[in-house]
Protein backbone atom coordinates (compact mmCIF):
# COMPACT_ATOMS: atom_id res chain seq x y z
CA UNK A 1 0.00 0.00 0.00
CA UNK A 2 1.36 3.40 -0.96
CA UNK A 3 2.29 5.68 1.98
CA UNK A 4 -0.13 8.59 2.23
CA UNK A 5 2.75 11.10 2.00
CA UNK A 6 3.22 10.05 -1.64
CA UNK A 7 -0.38 10.58 -2.71
CA UNK A 8 0.15 14.16 -4.00
CA UNK A 9 2.88 12.88 -6.33
CA UNK A 10 0.60 10.25 -7.85
CA UNK A 11 -2.32 12.61 -8.41
CA UNK A 12 -3.12 13.11 -12.13
CA UNK A 13 -1.63 16.13 -13.90
CA UNK A 14 -5.17 17.50 -14.18
CA UNK A 15 -4.82 18.38 -10.48
CA UNK A 16 -2.39 21.12 -11.52
CA UNK A 17 -3.66 24.63 -12.37
CA UNK A 18 -4.16 25.18 -16.10
CA UNK A 19 -4.08 21.48 -17.03
CA UNK A 20 -7.57 20.59 -18.23
CA UNK A 21 -8.66 17.49 -20.17
CA UNK A 22 -7.52 18.82 -23.57
CA UNK A 23 -4.10 19.85 -22.29
CA UNK A 24 -3.81 16.58 -20.33
CA UNK A 25 -3.98 14.69 -23.64
CA UNK A 26 -0.88 16.60 -24.76
CA UNK A 27 0.91 15.77 -21.51
CA UNK A 28 -0.01 12.10 -22.04
CA UNK A 29 1.88 12.24 -25.34
CA UNK A 30 4.77 14.25 -23.89
CA UNK A 31 5.28 12.02 -20.85
CA UNK A 32 4.64 8.68 -22.54
CA UNK A 33 1.54 7.64 -20.59
CA UNK A 34 -0.44 4.68 -21.90
CA UNK A 35 -3.55 5.35 -23.98
CA UNK A 36 -6.49 6.11 -21.71
CA UNK A 37 -4.26 6.83 -18.69
CA UNK A 38 -3.35 10.21 -17.27
CA UNK A 39 0.27 10.93 -16.35
CA UNK A 40 0.87 11.69 -12.68
CA UNK A 41 2.49 14.71 -11.05
CA UNK A 42 5.64 12.67 -10.44
CA UNK A 43 5.86 11.90 -14.18
CA UNK A 44 6.00 15.62 -14.87
CA UNK A 45 8.62 16.18 -12.15
CA UNK A 46 10.77 13.48 -13.75
CA UNK A 47 10.52 15.27 -17.11
CA UNK A 48 13.82 17.06 -16.66
CA UNK A 49 15.16 20.13 -18.48
CA UNK A 50 17.62 19.65 -21.32
CA UNK A 51 19.13 23.11 -21.02
CA UNK A 52 18.73 26.62 -19.66
CA UNK A 53 18.07 30.13 -20.94
CA UNK A 54 20.14 32.76 -19.15
CA UNK A 55 18.26 36.05 -19.03
CA UNK A 56 20.67 37.84 -16.65
CA UNK A 57 22.33 39.88 -19.44
CA UNK A 58 20.65 43.30 -19.05
CA UNK A 59 22.46 45.86 -21.21
CA UNK A 60 21.36 49.35 -22.24
CA UNK A 61 19.98 49.40 -25.80
CA UNK A 62 23.19 50.84 -27.23
CA UNK A 63 25.05 47.69 -26.13
CA UNK A 64 22.49 45.16 -27.39
CA UNK A 65 23.93 42.80 -30.01
CA UNK A 66 21.64 41.41 -32.69
CA UNK A 67 21.21 37.66 -32.31
CA UNK A 68 22.21 37.60 -28.64
CA UNK A 69 19.53 37.10 -25.98
CA UNK A 70 19.01 40.23 -23.91
CA UNK A 71 16.72 41.58 -21.20
CA UNK A 72 16.25 45.33 -21.46
CA UNK A 73 14.44 48.02 -19.49
CA UNK A 74 12.57 50.36 -21.80
CA UNK A 75 9.82 52.97 -21.93
CA UNK A 76 6.90 52.56 -24.36
CA UNK A 77 6.76 55.63 -26.62
CA UNK A 78 4.50 54.74 -29.57
CA UNK A 79 1.97 52.17 -30.83
CA UNK A 80 1.75 51.56 -34.57
CA UNK A 81 -1.25 49.38 -35.37
CA UNK A 82 -1.67 47.78 -38.81
CA UNK A 83 -3.46 49.99 -41.37
CA UNK A 84 -7.17 49.26 -41.90
CA UNK A 85 -7.71 46.27 -44.16
CA UNK A 86 -4.21 44.88 -43.58
CA UNK A 87 -4.83 42.51 -40.69
CA UNK A 88 -1.77 40.44 -41.60
CA UNK A 89 0.56 43.40 -41.17
CA UNK A 90 2.46 43.43 -37.86
CA UNK A 91 1.58 45.56 -34.87
CA UNK A 92 4.66 47.53 -33.83
CA UNK A 93 5.42 49.08 -30.45
CA UNK A 94 8.32 51.54 -30.31
CA UNK A 95 10.28 51.66 -27.06
CA UNK A 96 13.43 53.40 -25.96
CA UNK A 97 15.84 54.10 -23.14
CA UNK A 98 18.40 56.85 -22.71
CA UNK A 99 20.74 55.14 -25.17
CA UNK A 100 18.65 53.93 -28.09
CA UNK A 101 15.42 52.64 -29.60
CA UNK A 102 13.81 49.20 -29.91
CA UNK A 103 10.71 48.08 -31.79
CA UNK A 104 8.59 45.18 -30.54
CA UNK A 105 6.82 43.35 -33.36
CA UNK A 106 3.64 41.27 -33.02
CA UNK A 107 1.80 39.25 -35.66
CA UNK A 108 -1.88 38.32 -35.21
CA UNK A 109 -1.90 39.89 -31.75
CA UNK A 110 -4.91 41.59 -30.18
CA UNK A 111 -4.56 45.34 -29.87
CA UNK A 112 -6.33 45.30 -26.50
CA UNK A 113 -3.81 42.82 -25.09
CA UNK A 114 -0.86 44.82 -26.42
CA UNK A 115 -2.24 48.02 -24.91
CA UNK A 116 -2.58 46.26 -21.57
CA UNK A 117 0.94 44.86 -21.35
CA UNK A 118 2.63 47.80 -23.10
CA UNK A 119 0.81 50.97 -22.05
CA UNK A 120 2.04 54.24 -23.51
CA UNK A 121 4.58 55.79 -21.18
CA UNK A 122 4.93 52.58 -19.20
CA UNK A 123 8.30 51.19 -18.17
CA UNK A 124 8.75 47.48 -18.80
CA UNK A 125 11.36 44.77 -18.87
CA UNK A 126 11.47 42.95 -22.21
CA UNK A 127 13.38 39.72 -22.77
CA UNK A 128 14.00 38.09 -26.13
CA UNK A 129 16.40 37.73 -29.02
CA UNK A 130 16.83 41.04 -30.88
CA UNK A 131 17.53 41.32 -34.58
CA UNK A 132 18.18 44.08 -37.09
CA UNK A 133 15.52 44.98 -39.67
CA UNK A 134 16.24 47.85 -42.06
CA UNK A 135 19.01 48.86 -39.69
CA UNK A 136 16.65 49.13 -36.72
CA UNK A 137 16.75 46.95 -33.61
CA UNK A 138 13.63 44.86 -33.06
CA UNK A 139 12.32 41.85 -31.15
CA UNK A 140 9.57 39.77 -32.72
CA UNK A 141 7.17 38.35 -30.11
CA UNK A 142 9.29 38.87 -26.97
CA UNK A 143 9.56 35.91 -24.61
CA UNK A 144 8.67 38.01 -21.56
CA UNK A 145 7.18 41.45 -20.94
CA UNK A 146 7.08 42.45 -17.27
CA UNK A 147 6.29 45.86 -15.73
CA UNK A 148 9.15 47.54 -13.88
CA UNK A 149 8.65 46.78 -10.20
CA UNK A 150 7.47 43.22 -10.88
CA UNK A 151 10.86 41.74 -11.71
CA UNK A 152 10.09 38.67 -9.60
CA UNK A 153 7.89 37.52 -12.49
CA UNK A 154 10.87 37.49 -14.84
CA UNK A 155 13.04 34.36 -14.53
CA UNK A 156 16.76 35.07 -14.53
CA UNK A 157 17.63 31.49 -15.50
CA UNK A 158 14.86 29.58 -17.26
CA UNK A 159 14.83 25.79 -17.78
CA UNK A 160 14.21 24.42 -21.28
CA UNK A 161 12.05 21.29 -21.57
CA UNK A 162 11.43 18.85 -24.39
CA UNK A 163 8.00 19.72 -25.80
CA UNK A 164 5.35 18.32 -28.10
CA UNK A 165 3.04 20.07 -30.58
CA UNK A 166 0.47 22.15 -28.72
CA UNK A 167 2.55 22.71 -25.57
CA UNK A 168 4.83 25.71 -25.08
CA UNK A 169 7.70 26.30 -22.71
CA UNK A 170 5.85 28.82 -20.56
CA UNK A 171 2.89 26.50 -19.97
CA UNK A 172 5.05 23.50 -19.10
CA UNK A 173 7.18 25.63 -16.77
CA UNK A 174 4.07 26.84 -14.91
CA UNK A 175 2.83 23.27 -14.53
CA UNK A 176 6.21 22.13 -13.19
CA UNK A 177 6.31 24.94 -10.62
CA UNK A 178 2.84 23.91 -9.44
CA UNK A 179 4.00 20.29 -9.28
CA UNK A 180 6.99 21.27 -7.14
CA UNK A 181 4.59 22.76 -4.60
CA UNK A 182 3.12 19.27 -4.15
CA UNK A 183 6.56 17.72 -3.51
CA UNK A 184 6.66 16.49 0.09
CA UNK A 185 9.76 16.28 2.26
CA UNK A 186 10.58 12.60 2.03
CA UNK A 187 12.86 10.45 4.21
CA UNK A 188 16.12 9.69 2.40
CA UNK A 189 17.00 6.11 1.49
CA UNK A 190 20.72 6.87 1.61
CA UNK A 191 22.45 7.17 4.96
CA UNK A 192 23.28 10.74 6.07
CA UNK A 193 27.01 10.01 6.05
CA UNK A 194 26.82 8.85 2.41
CA UNK A 195 25.02 12.03 1.42
CA UNK A 196 27.66 14.15 3.17
CA UNK A 197 30.54 12.16 1.67
CA UNK A 198 29.34 12.73 -1.90
CA UNK A 199 27.87 16.20 -1.31
CA UNK A 200 24.52 14.92 -2.51
CA UNK A 201 21.31 16.88 -2.07
CA UNK A 202 18.13 15.37 -0.73
CA UNK A 203 15.64 13.98 -3.26
CA UNK A 204 13.28 16.96 -2.93
CA UNK A 205 16.11 19.48 -3.04
CA UNK A 206 17.60 17.82 -6.14
CA UNK A 207 14.36 18.02 -8.09
CA UNK A 208 13.85 21.63 -7.08
CA UNK A 209 17.41 22.56 -8.08
CA UNK A 210 16.99 20.98 -11.53
CA UNK A 211 13.65 22.62 -12.27
CA UNK A 212 14.47 26.01 -10.72
CA UNK A 213 18.13 26.56 -11.65
CA UNK A 214 20.10 29.48 -10.29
Amino acid sequence: MRPAVLNPLFAPVTSLPGVGPKVAALYRKLLGAAEGELPAVIDLLMHLPTGMIDRRHRPPLRDVVAGELATVRVTVVDHRAPPPGRSRAPYRVVCDDETGSLTLVFFNAQAKWIAGVLPLGGEVWVSGRPELYDGMLQIVHPDHIVPVGQEDRLPEVEPVYPLTAGLNLRGVSRAVVAALEKLPTLPEWQRPDVLRQHHWRSFSSSLSAMHVPT
